[in-house]
């Protein structure tokens, strides 16, 4: 069954950042759940997917039908889908959230501001949540009063990797930004989906230091990985980070799951893509 689905234009976060946004609602009345979602290179919105040769043949997972497929697998959540701010041929930039080349290839840095652009985000999504006249859904939504799930897919798991820098950062101030780490803790948990991004390092968050800080903050953890990234013969690098990134948080007491899906399968796209069907709320 689909979901009803709403494609809100520009949003308004930090600034002069603006994203389009999938929004769909929950199954359930008054949740306070919120799922933020990041895609990957190719995914867009359908009307444009179907426009382009390239990406035309994957519309089963634009952006819109993403939110549909989240919306039915995380039945208490309502379902934001964050458009790349850019795109450059088949590459997703999230430049909003994270310092990205053309082709979407990021540069982490502890001062970009994402988490503060995400907070902006929320504090939209509430607005307009309590403008929309839903089955006279009486929930008043309040940023300080929702848990958030932030969730990535290949490209986009950069934009869950330069929130884990600004942490450390957050966590360092001597003089402690109150609001921040109020948002920081609503964060509950954070799943990265077979990420990667076309640069040569950098796939997973490695540094110790930076993993201690999200250790701080008791959030669980999920990765869902397939064979597409971790046995690319020709980017060897990611499977290293993956598994030091992994290692480092079990080490810390993270609580953090790990599933190879689609083990004993060939390689291939399909099978990247498809680990957004087959993931469920735990």
């Amino acid at each position: 069954m689909s979901s009803t689905i709403w494609i809100w234009k520009q949003i308004s976060g930090l600034a002069t950042r603006y994203n389009d946004v999938v929004y769909a609602r929950p199954m359930i009345s008054h949740s306070h759940e919120f799922l933020v979602y990041f895609g990957g290179d190719i995914q867009d919105l359908q009307e444009n997917m179907v426009k382009c040769s390239e990406k035309k043949k994957y519309t089963e997972w634009s952006l819109d039908n993403t939110a549909n497929i989240l919306s039915h697998n995380f039945p208490k959540y309502h379902v934001f889908v964050i458009r790349p701010s850019r795109t450059s041929n088949v590459f997703s930039c999230f430049d909003n959230f994270v310092k990205c080349s053309d082709y979407g290839i990021p540069t982490f840095s502890s001062t970009y501001n994402a988490l503060e652009n995400l907070q902006e985000l929320v504090r939209s999504f509430c607005t307009k949540l309590n403008t929309l006249d839903v089955n006279q859904d009486t929930a008043i939504y309040t940023p300080d009063k929702v848990n958030l799930m932030l969730m990535a897919f290949s490209k986009g798991c950069v934009v869950l990797n330069q929130f884990l820098y600004e942490f450390q950062y957050y966590q360092s101030q001597l003089i402690p930004d109150a609001s921040m780490i109020n948002f920081m803790n609503n964060i509950k948990s954070m799943w990265w989906l077979d990420g990667g991004h076309g640069g040569y390092k950098d796939t997973w968050v490695t540094d110790r230091n930076v993993l201690e800080s999200l250790a701080k903050l008791k959030i669980d953890i999920h990765v869902h990985v397939t064979p597409y990234q971790i046995q690319d013969t020709s980017r060897p690098w990611i499977s290293m980070e993956e598994s030091c990134f992994y290692n480092t948080l079990q080490s810390l007491n993270v609580p953090i799951q790990r599933i190879v899906h689609f083990e004993n399968k060939p390689r291939s796209i399909i099978m990247h893509f498809n680990i957004l069907k087959i993931i469920r709320d735990t």
